[in-house]
């Protein structure tokens, strides 16, 4: 639109322009054959009809005297007395006003006795051109609205089965492997092959998933059978000794296999996609049965506080597990209170597990949930957050860093019966 307008200016400049050295041309030419001369060479009064010569019209003899014509402003006067002495046409622009100029033969001379200047004001046209422009630059900008509206209707219906598609794959991924898009032929259209595409994803994901979950079955089949052996033997040492150090030492063995026999359980509940998703607890059951573990006087106090009851759409067990490792984590690095709230929103709750420690100290907040990842002074496998957001994610929920620093809080969201 503006190269369309700037076209349409230029083009409207030079017809104007044109218009005006042609009405310019006329009156000169009608005015040069009305000059007549006398016997005495002198030039004799138009005879013309006085609407021929307006006051932008003059006549100089050879000599440069104004034998005709108005006394016009000082500028314009100016400008025409010193055109007066001009030898052949000439025409000049000044102040928005164009003047033409010719030196003329009166009637019986045989050589040129005067000059004749005719002058022209450029403001009426000016004015045109800048309502034309004006009026352009509305339409202009009337036209691009537009255009750009049906732009983007057009660009958003194109779009929405892909957005459409888009969502139904993510929501496939997590929920349903199973379920494919019904694509036409290959190549036939842009949106039947990304039908394709995504099915091919889906097909990736799901192989991903299965392999997954059979691994996961191997490894808790492998380490139940010696865990079970460890159990059996720690127990029948329990039974057979008298030492209440050797007591203690095996019920702390029985009690670590517990501990994995039921980190297994919760992987295999998640790799096998049936974490019971019709159970519901109430997170003041899944803090309490996490603290249950803890001994809180030992390191830290703590301080617990549940903002509303809602019901939350995960287990018990799983519950716990999501958010044991984020209260192992509190306790360990707290400096002396570590604080557990419990907020309800419209659709999930959230559990911040938040402590006075040091803080995470420019780590990235993101990288910490990688497995494997641990701090120097940690004596574990890394393997905690990495668990506790996985199952999380598994119960449609999320866990993140909300503040790393004064206080360092986790927070775990769950979604709301």
């Amino acid at each position: 639109m503006a190269a369309v307008t700037g076209t349409v200016v230029l083009i409207l400049a030079a017809l104007t322009r044109n218009s005006v050295d042609s009405a310019l041309a006329d009156r000169l030419t009608l005015v040069a054959s009305a000059v007549e001369s006398g016997p005495d060479g002198s030039i004799r009064t138009l005879r013309v009809p006085d609407d021929s010569v307006d006051g932008s019209t003059w006549i100089f003899d050879i000599d440069g005297k104004q034998l005709q014509g108005p006394d016009a402003g000082r500028r314009v006067q100016a400008v025409a007395e010193s055109l007066s002495r001009v030898t052949e046409r000439t025409d000049i622009e000044r102040r928005e006003r164009v003047y033409l100029a010719e030196p003329v033969s009166a009637s019986g001379a045989r050589a040129p006795n005067a000059v004749v200047v005719v002058s022209e004001s450029l403001e009426p046209y000016e004015t045109t051109r800048t309502q034309v422009i004006a009026v352009l630059g509305v339409l202009g900008l009337v036209v691009t609205a537009g255009s750009t509206a049906i732009a983007a209707w057009t660009v958003r219906r194109a779009l929405a089965p892909v957005e459409s598609m888009a969502a139904r794959a993510e929501e496939w991924s997590e929920h349903d492997l199973e379920s494919r898009f019904a694509a036409g032929p290959p190549g036939t259209d842009e949106i039947g092959t990304l039908g394709h595409t995504l099915n091919h994803l889906l097909d990736r994901v799901a192989g991903a998933l299965r392999n997954e979950q059979r691994l996961t079955a191997e490894l808790a089949h492998e380490l139940r059978t010696p865990l079970t052996a460890i159990r059996g033997e720690a127990e029948l040492g329990l039974m057979t000794t008298s030492d209440e150090a050797v007591k203690g030492r095996l019920t702390e063995v029985v009690e670590l296999v517990e501990r994995m026999n039921a980190t297994i359980t919760t992987l295999l509940a998640v790799a096998r996609g049936d974490a019971e998703r019709g159970s519901s607890s109430r997170p003041e059951a899944i803090i309490a049965a996490v603290l249950a573990d803890h001994a809180v006087d030992e390191t830290a106090s703590c301080a617990v506080r549940v903002v509303d009851d809602p019901d939350v759409g995960a287990p018990l067990s799983l519950g716990a597990r999501a958010l044991a490792p984020l209260v192992d984590n509190a306790f360990a690095h707290a400096r002396s209170a570590v604080t557990i709230t419990a907020t309800a929103h419209a659709r999930t709750v959230e559990i911040a597990v938040s402590d006075d420690g040091p803080g995470l100290r420019g780590a990235d907040a993101d990288a910490i949930f990688a497995a494997g990842r641990r701090s120097d002074s940690s004596t574990g496998a890394g393997l905690g957050l990495s668990l506790s957001r996985r199952v999380a994610r598994s119960l449609g929920g999320d866990v993140a860093v909300t503040s790393d620093q004064s206080p360092t809080t986790f927070t775990l969201t769950l979604p709301r019966l």
